[in-house]
Order: C-alpha cells, then sequence, then structure tokens
C-alpha cells in the first residue's frame, strides 16, 4: 500500500525532465468517427466489467478507438462524447483490484491521453449505512472534501485489523476545482427538484434490454438486506437462513414518494488493498471517520490522477456480500456522473491544467528518485504479494494449529476434557440461571463472575452445561477445564482459549502472527506472549464479546494460580475502562486463598461471586432430579416394582450429604449389585450403602482381596505422585518392577487389554481411563488417600484407607522404580533411539524410559532419601556418565532444561544439580573431585547446585568438603551470583552465611545484586542488601542495580 503525502510523495507518471508527449499526438482525425487523443479532455477510470459496461450505455456518442498510444500502455480504451466533452474511458485489467492496479492505469491514460484535464473514477463500492447515514442499496456515494481535506481517505487494512484506532495513511488530493464547483452545483439542482437517475437508467435499458437480462436492472427491494453486525453469513445463502430470523436484521423504514430513491449521499470514501467484509470493523471506522463507503481504487488514482470518486453502492461491507445489486449499482453511478459532466462548460475543463502537468509540478518536490519504471515495478510487486493470500493463508492454519496441544504424552486437548464431564440431567444448574448475579452478570459488557461449590456437586456439570447451552450463543465462548497433574498450566489454558477465540473469529489470528514468525511452535512456552496475544486480540472491535469459561481453579497448579488471577484482574480493570467486552465465569471449591484473591474487584463488581456452599437447598433439590433419573433408569434396567422404586428413590433422597458425586458412586454399586427386589432386600441394600462420598471410596477399595491389597496401595502410590498421569503401558512396567527385577528380561508384561482389566480389578471406580491414561475417579479421590492433607472432619476408625499414603511414601515408591529401571538399560541390552522416545511411540520394555527420565530425579528429591543402603548406589550408577543407564536417560532429561549440551559433566555435578544430597554426600566419601568444573559453561559441582537450587544441604555439603565458593564460570559469575539470579534465596543465604563476596563481579560488570534485581527477586534483593551489597555499583555500560532492571541473567 502506499503511504505518500499530497506534494508529489505519490510516484510520477515521467522521469525528472517534463515530458514531451509527441508521441501521443499521432494525427487520426483524417479517419471516419475518430478524433485525436488530445482532443479528450476528461479521463473516466473503472475497476471491473460490469462499471465499465455501464459507463459505455451513458455515453451519447462513442467514438473509434485510438490510432496511437504510448508504447508501454496495455490499457483498453472506449471513446466517445459524453454532453459537450469527449470522454476517455479505462477499465482494469480482468481479475486485478486494488490501489497499485488503479494506478497503473491512470499513468498509462495521462501517457496516451495527455490532454486529459479532469478524471472521474465511477463504479460500485460497499456501503457503511449508520444512524446518522441511511445509506441504502442501489444509492450514490461521491467523495466529498471535509475541513480543507480530499474526500478519500487511505488507510492501512492490515493495522486497522490489528489496533485499537483507526490507523490511516493520508488524506489524498482533492480533485480539480472545476469538479468541485459542479458538485456543488448538482447538489441544489437535487435539492430544488430532485434527480431523475432512476428514469436516466431506466431509458438505457429500453433502448438495451438485453442488460435487464444481464443483471443491471433494479432488484426487489426485499433483497435490500441490512444484518446486524454479529450476525455471520450462513454460506448456506442469506435468504434462506440469514434472513429467516427477523431479529437478525436492522430495521429500517420503507422510503416514501417524497425521498430520492437511489439517494445521493457526499463524504468520505476509505479506500484500502483489501476487500471490506467484516461488520464490526467497518462500524468502528464509521464511527471514528465518518467513512460512508469502502473500495479498493480510488487510493491509488489520487495522487496520480486527481479525480472526483462515485460509487453505486451495491453491498453494506459485511460476510453478506454478493453479486445482485452490482449492475443496477453500476448504473446508478453512471447515472450521476453524466448529470455531473453536463453542468460543466467545456471552456471550464479546457481553463483547467492537464492532470499531467499537475504531477509534474508537484513531483518536483518530491523524492528524486521516484519515477515511472519504479513505480510499475512497485505495482507489480504489490499484485504479487495480493497473490501470496493462499500463503498467506497457510501460515495462519499452522499458527493456529500450534494452540491446539495434541495428547504427546504431557498435553492433551480441551475437548477431550470437557467431554468426559456428564451432560446435566433436566432441570438440573437452575439454581445458577435463576441467580439473580449471575443475571446481573449476563447484562454486564465486562467482568469476572466466580462460581463456588463444594467437592462433588456438579461445577464442572454446571460449566460444561453454560458453554453448550446456557450462555448467550451470539458470545464467543472459550472455555478450559483445569484437571490436577495434567492439564493444570497457565500455558495450557492460554492455548486452548486462543486456539478457540481464532476457531470462532479467523481474523484475530493476526494478534499472534507475528510473534509466530518470530518464535515458531516455541511461541506456547512463552506465557508472557500468550497473554499479550490474548489481550490484543479481545481488544479488536472484531472480538465482540467473549466469555472464558474456567472451571476448578483449585486444580490449577499452584505456583500459576497467583499468575493466573493478576492477569484476570488486570484484564478485567481494562475492560471496564471500555478497552473490551471481555468476562470470566469461574468455579471452583470455596477456598479462602482463591476467593479472597477477588476482593480487590468488589468495587467495581459487587456481584461478582455466587456461593454455591450456600446454595445448599437449592442444590439438593437438584440432586434429587438427579436421583430421581437415576432411579428410572436403575428401574427400567432391573425391573422394578412401582412400589420398591418409590421406596429406594425415596431413601435416597432422605440422604442428609448427598452430591452429584455421591450419587454417582451409590448408583454405580446398585448398578453391579445384586439385591434382592423386595421391600427387605431394598432395606437390607439401603443400609450397607455408603452414606458419604468417603464411605463410598472405603468400601471400593475394600472390595479387593487381602492378597492383592500391596498391589493396590502401590498402583496408588504412583497415581498419586506421577507427575502427568501414567499411560496403561507406563503403569504396566511400573506395576511389574520389584526387588527382584534386574533387567528388562525379568518383567512380566501383559497385554495392554489384559492389564487394564487387572488395573480395574484392583482400584475399582477408584480410578478411571481415558484414552489410555490412568487417573483418580475425582480430585476427592486423592484427598481421600493423602495423609499430608488434615480432615476437615473427624475420621471414622472404619475408614482404612482415609489418609493412609504420605507425599513422600508416594514419590519414594516411584522413585525406585524409575532407579530400578534405568539400571536396567546398564545390562547387555540395545538402548531405543531418539525417534521411538521422542515421538512417543515407545512399546514394551521401553515404554517407561522418557517418563522415568525425566522425572526420577524429582521424585527421588521429594522422597527425601537420605540413607538408603540399595537405592542410594542405584541411584549412584545411573549418574555416572560412562553408564550405559545415564546414556538412556540424560538426554532425554536435558532437553527439558533448555540449557546447552556440555562435556566433562561428572556424576558429582550431575547429583548436586538434581539436588540428591544422599548420592552427592556418597560421592564425596567417595573423593569425588569438588572443584572439576564442566567444559561449556565451565561450572563446579557447586556452581551447578547454586544455579538450580533444589536443596541448600546439597550446597552446604560441598562448601564443607573443600569447594571454592568465588569459583567462576565462563562468564565470569560466581555461585551466589547464579543463585542470585535464579531467585534461591535459600542458597544465597548459605553463600553469604560462608563468605561468598557479596560485590563480585562478573565479565559485564554486573553484581548479585545487579543480577537479582533485574530478575525481580525482592526476597533476594533485600538480603543482599542486608550483608552490604553495593546499590550503586556499576555494570560496564555504567547501569547500577536499581537504574536499569534487567530481564537476562
Amino acid at each position: 500500500m502506499l503511504k505518500r503525502n499530497n506534494q508529489g510523495a505519490a510516484t510520477r507518471a515521467t522521469k525528472r525532465r517534463k515530458p514531451a508527449f509527441d508521441d501521443a499526438r499521432t494525427p487520426a482525425a483524417d479517419a471516419p468517427g475518430r478524433k485525436a487523443n488530445d482532443d479528450y479532455t476528461v479521463g473516466w477510470i473503472c475497476a471491473i466489467r460490469t462499471e465499465y459496461v455501464a459507463a459505455q450505455e451513458f455515453l451519447d456518442e462513442e467514438h473509434e478507438g485510438p490510432d496511437f498510444v504510448s508504447p508501454n500502455d496495455t490499457n483498453d480504451y472506449t471513446l466517445g462524447r459524453l454532453g459537450k466533452h469527449n470522454i476517455v474511458i479505462a477499465v482494469l485489467p480482468d481479475g486485478e483490484y486494488g490501489t497499485s492496479s488503479a494506478a497503473s492505469v491512470a499513468t498509462n491514460m495521462q501517457h496516451s491521453f495527455p490532454n486529459v484535464r479532469i478524471g472521474l473514477m465511477v463504479g460500485i463500492g460497499g456501503g457503511a449505512p449508520s444512524e446518522k447515514h441511511d445509506i441504502r442499496l442501489g444509492d450514490i456515494v461521491v467523495s466529498a472534501p471535509r475541513d480543507g481535506e480530499g474526500g478519500v481517505f487511505q488507510y492501512d487494512f492490515g493495522k486497522t485489523i490489528q489496533d485499537q484506532a483507526f490507523q490511516h495513511t493520508q488524506f489524498l488530493n482533492q480533485p480539480p476545482t472545476t469538479l468541485r464547483t459542479a458538485l456543488t452545483g448538482i447538489q441544489a439542482l437535487y435539492t430544488r427538484k430532485g434527480h431523475q437517475l432512476e428514469e436516466a437508467i431506466n431509458d438505457v435499458l429500453e433502448k438495451n434490454p438485453r442488460l435487464q437480462r444481464q443483471g443491471y436492472e433494479r432488484p426487489q427491494p426485499g433483497t435490500d438486506r441490512l444484518f446486524k453486525a454479529e450476525v455471520p453469513h450462513d454460506s448456506r445463502g442469506c435468504a434462506a437462513f440469514c434472513a429467516n430470523e427477523p431479529s437478525n436484521l436492522v430495521p429500517r423504514h420503507e422510503r416514501t414518494e417524497h425521498e430520492d430513491n437511489p439517494a445521493i449521499h457526499y463524504g468520505l470514501i476509505a479506500s484500502a488493498n483489501q476487500l471490506m467484509k467484516d461488520a464490526f470493523v467497518r462500524d468502528r471506522l464509521v464511527m471514528e471517520k465518518d467513512v460512508l463507503c469502502f473500495e479498493m481504487e480510488a487510493a491509488g488514482l489520487m495522487n496520480h490522477f486527481p479525480c472526483l470518486v462515485i460509487r453505486g453502492i451495491c453491498d453494506y461491507s459485511d460476510s453478506h456480500k454478493n453479486k445482485e445489486w452490482q449492475g443496477y449499482a453500476a448504473m446508478a453511478a453512471a447515472a450521476y456522473a453524466k448529470d455531473l459532466l453536463c453542468r460543466i462548460a467545456p471552456n471550464r475543463v479546457e481553463a483547467e491544467k492537464k492532470i499531467s502537468d499537475i504531477l509534474y509540478a508537484q513531483s518536483e518536490v518530491a523524492e528524486e528518485n521516484r519515477d515511472l519504471i519504479k513505480e510499475q515495478l512497485q505495482a507489480q510487486k504489490d499484485l504479487a504479494k495480493e497473490r501470496l493470500s493462499k500463503d498467506e493463508q497457510k501460515e495462519e492454519q499452522k499458527c493456529h494449529q500450534v494452540f491446539r496441544l495434541t495428547t504427546d504424552g504431557s498435553d492433551a486437548t480441551y475437548e477431550w476434557y470437557k467431554g468426559r464431564v456428564e451432560e446435566r440431567v433436566e432441570g438440573t444448574c437452575l439454581w445458577l440461571l435463576k441467580h439473580k448475579h449471575f443475571q446481573s452478570w449476563l447484562k454486564q459488557e465486562s467482568g469476572p463472575l466466580l462460581v463456588t461449590a463444594d467437592p462433588g456437586c456438579g461445577k464442572s456439570v454446571l460449566a460444561k452445561y453454560l458453554i453448550d447451552h446456557g450462555l448467550p450463543q451470539s458470545t464467543t465462548i472459550c472455555y478450559f477445564f483445569f484437571k490436577d497433574q495434567d492439564q493444570n498450566t497457565i500455558r495450557q489454558a492460554l492455548c486452548a482459549l486462543l486456539h478457540q477465540l481464532f476457531s470462532q473469529k479467523p481474523s484475530l489470528i493476526e494478534h499472534a502472527l507475528p510473534q509466530f514468525r518470530k518464535d515458531g511452535q516455541g511461541l506456547i512456552n512463552s506465557t508472557e506472549s500468550l497473554w499479550k496475544i490474548l489481550w490484543n486480540a479481545i481488544k479488536d472491535p472484531q472480538a465482540g464479546p467473549v466469555i472464558m469459561v474456567l472451571d476448578a481453579l483449585d486444580e490449577c497448579a499452584e505456583s500459576e494460580f497467583a499468575d493466573l488471577m493478576r492477569n484476570v484482574r488486570s484484564q478485567s480493570r481494562g475492560d471496564q475502562l471500555g478497552h473490551g467486552k471481555l468476562k470470566y465465569l469461574l468455579t471452583c471449591r470455596p477456598y479462602e486463598q482463591i476467593v479472597s484473591e477477588f476482593h480487590g474487584l468488589l468495587d467495581a463488581f459487587p456481584n461478582i461471586h455466587i456461593p454455591g456452599e450456600e446454595e445448599s437447598k437449592a442444590i439438593s433439590k437438584e440432586v434429587n432430579r438427579v436421583i430421581t433419573h437415576r432411579i428410572n433408569q436403575l428401574s427400567e434396567k432391573k425391573s422394578l416394582s412401582c412400589d420398591i422404586k418409590s421406596h429406594l428413590e425415596k431413601k435416597l433422597q432422605e440422604t442428609t450429604h448427598r452430591t452429584y458425586l455421591w450419587v454417582y458412586l451409590v448408583f454405580d454399586y446398585l448398578d453391579k449389585g445384586n439385591f434382592k427386589r423386595t421391600q427387605k432386600g431394598v432395606e437390607s441394600t439401603i443400609a450397607i450403602l455408603p452414606r458419604s462420598v468417603n464411605e463410598a471410596y472405603e468400601q471400593i477399595l475394600n472390595k479387593s482381596k487381602d492378597e492383592k491389597r500391596p498391589m493396590v496401595r502401590k498402583a496408588l502410590s504412583i497415581i498419586l505422585a506421577a507427575g502427568r498421569p501414567l499411560t496403561l503401558s507406563e503403569m504396566n512396567i511400573a506395576m511389574n518392577i520389584d526387588d527382584t527385577s534386574q533387567s528388562f528380561h525379568d518383567l512380566d508384561l501383559e497385554k495392554e487389554i489384559d492389564f487394564k482389566s487387572s488395573l480395574r480389578s484392583w482400584c475399582g471406580l477408584f480410578i478411571s481411563i481415558y484414552h489410555g491414561k490412568i487417573y483418580f475417579l475425582h480430585q476427592t479421590a486423592r484427598e481421600f488417600l493423602l495423609a499430608d492433607l488434615a480432615s476437615p472432619t473427624t475420621v471414622p476408625s472404619e475408614l482404612h484407607w482415609h489418609h493412609s499414603i504420605t507425599t513422600r511414601h508416594a514419590h519414594a515408591v516411584l522413585a525406585e522404580l524409575c532407579v530400578r529401571y534405568l539400571n536396567f538399560f546398564n545390562s547387555d541390552v540395545s538402548l531405543p533411539t531418539d525417534a521411538n522416545v521422542e515421538d512417543g511411540h515407545s512399546v514394551d520394555s521401553h515404554a517407561f524410559l522418557d517418563y522415568s527420565a525425566k522425572t526420577w530425579g524429582a521424585h527421588f528429591r521429594e522422597a527425601g532419601i537420605i540413607d538408603d543402603a540399595a537405592l542410594v548406589p542405584s541411584a549412584l550408577r545411573i549418574c555416572d556418565p560412562d553408564s550405559k543407564s545415564y546414556s538412556a536417560w540424560f538426554t532425554i532429561y536435558w532437553k527439558t532444561t533448555g540449557m546447552k549440551t556440555t562435556e566433562y559433566f561428572t556424576d558429582l555435578m550431575v547429583a548436586s544439580y538434581c539436588g540428591h544430597e544422599a548420592v552427592v554426600k556418597l560421592l564425596l566419601e567417595k573423593g569425588a573431585d569438588v572443584q572439576a568444573k564442566d567444559r561449556y559453561y565451565g561450572g563446579t559441582p557447586l556452581w551447578w547446585a547454586a544455579q538450580n537450587g533444589h536443596e541448600a544441604a546439597v550446597v552446604k555439603l560441598l562448601l564443607e568438603n573443600g569447594a571454592d565458593v568465588e569459583a567462576k564460570d565462563r562468564f565470569g559469575q560466581t555461585s551466589l551470583s547464579w543463585a542470585a539470579a535464579k531467585g534461591r534465596k535459600a542458597v544465597v543465604k548459605l553463600l553469604l552465611e560462608k563468605g561468598a563476596d557479596v560485590q563480585a563481579k562478573d565479565k559485564e560488570g554486573r553484581t548479585p545484586l545487579w543480577r537479582a534485581a533485574g530478575k525481580g527477586h525482592e526476597a533476594v534483593v533485600k538480603l543482599l542488601l542486608e550483608k552490604g551489597a553495593d546499590v550503586e555499583a556499576k555494570d560496564k555500560e555504567g547501569r547500577t542495580p536499581l537504574t536499569r532492571p534487567w530481564r537476562g541473567c
């Protein structure tokens, strides 16, 4: 798109010398019906064939074509007389649109017809109706100067989509004075007497009936439909589908006989290189600049071919575009152009300067190197760019798919998690829909709504119902269901939300493309970038109203919850200031630490919280509906009599602490049980039914046989501690490893289908298996088992599984399994290839490698293993860089750190980096070199321990065994500098106590304080200042820790 000023920054039709257009003046007057090129003083340009036909039809006399044109002129010309003026009409090449093509046509016309003095751009355009301007199909919009500026406004379509404000490049040259004077005259005439444009069009059609059959007559009034901005086009057809609902249309009165029809509108025409098809963007530009019409060619003409632009309105610049009105709109514009020209005396045209002379005069103050050849080359480049649209679409598709995290081990698609949630029973979820706070929130343009409820009360069912049915379908709805351990990060949530947003509003992908071009697939690893993209997309008027549904906030990773809430608060405050129409609906348990995060928004959003825990009566009634529904299903399956059915239903509905989850567990028991279908049989069954969810869990686990209890406990411990849900293949191997296992050959692996059956027989309904992954049935199942969590109520003595497994024990189980498994590789077996592991297709005995490699260190550390005669030496063996097991796991793990691969990495460095105190202690006892350095970073074991900072105890051990606290790496950084940069407060404190130099500078002259301040680690900064760190210490660029915060390390 051209971005030039009105003083000649537009490309000129000539070189620096003033051209003598003698080549175009070849005499041709001796030929019949042919005039010399110099006889033509009015230039008329059309964009498409329909406009070209209309222009020709309004000529009073048609002349023979030119005998000679400029050698490089590729235009097609129609010559003729209109009133007393000789007119030259040109059209853009077939299939070419936009400012570049129009500029090329105008430039050629000036070369071949150098005496042209006034110009017209006549054709069709997209209307921009508003309350101020009742623009309808068939109406005419004429470019009219406003406030001393031209009537054509060039804007950058791409920037207008991306940014809040209307991004213009320039107001373009005004048309010649003669045209502007005639414009005033015809406005006065039409005001007094009205116009005869409809009659003029009908006269043309009567003379040439052929045009009536080709779509040039006025269409039926019913085809003029203005849809509301939020109504998208249905590809099946506007008449049959878009317009079948009256509420989709903007109501407008029928024009009376006293109103002009077509009406003429004078004002601003917006021109860009891309078609306007978005009603939201259209309306925003109308509001900001009072635009009346959108088109694609005028901006390419005004600084090459100062002209008046006349547009017949054929659509409303929205997604409902069609060609039905194009013929008539072109005729209307041509009829108006003829009326206008007929008001101008020929001598007034002759008095105007030649357009070529005007442009030459402007060129004197323009850039020296702008000439015709360069402009034509640029025009060709612009056209080539327009043809790249297919490549751009491919890029947009690739960018879009990046946000769809696939089931590749740790990530699963957001649709799948929503699909796991049960559908609501009819008549439930109404307690929320009727709540006054919910109704108030629906009417708000922005703001969050927090819905809390006790465990098992159907929050996820409620969220799913709202997404599918309960929220306004005219709103863009995006969702994410948090799931502990598997789908619990902000990164996953943002990717899911953005993928849905771009699916429903494709144009918004523009906000992600710049970062995608920069980072590619890596884009999804930066939550900062993802938040920025989301925020910019939401602020775009094209986004319209958006609702984000986030279910189970309490299952969001604890380390990331603060970031989530900070951004929700920030966006809510921003929307309140008019920066978007984003609403959040969030569900969670009634945890005070979550609810308190919303207190700061109470002033702005007083109805922000709906405490479901206070709606127990309403929820209990809805639970009763679920019981009735399930009883009906059970009755049909087991052929219960009406009396038995009613009695069972009544008894279940009388249970005090009934919840959705309890109903699910109880009916699973009833469904699978063989109770006696009599009054006494039902009473006996009810007597042994669990009275609470915890009792139900206990009954499920107690079904396992005594000899299988150790296997059940092992399986539950693994699921508890696992960093992500294990697959059946991984679990199969883990369950087969025991004290006797020495190699892969000792594994007695079942077929996956058989192992799945075994796991079900051990754990029953306590676990669920989806897409080959193993989960607890519900978050409450995890809490039921964990001994680390304080129970909110007194635990009955008969609950033997309740709070029976500690977190440390669970990690110890997985740590031992992973270490034993990795030691298998020290036996004489071939190692799996990278492809087998990384593509997630490893099978059989190698299936547990990826998980073990990435997590064994964390499990070993979390287990707090200090002195284990068997496990510690085994862990030491897999830390040995010379061992096969090290080769098997280390490369896989190291890729997750993002650090460079380095050589001379010793076992002591590995153990120190992982924070394994027991292994470090054993290595030191064996005489490991505490001062050794790796090749790439030049880090000692102390350096590696300090920068990862898992265990201060490891740092202490190394220092006590002679580690040099001032040893520097290749960058000149000490262990203290790295610990400060990483925010490791405990390690920083220990190093300072051992005499680390608080003023030590690296090769860039930066101190530990400089590094900590640059990363925003306030606690570490405070600690360093207490130890005398110099706040005025300058680096090599003269910057102090407090004057130039930095974001690198």
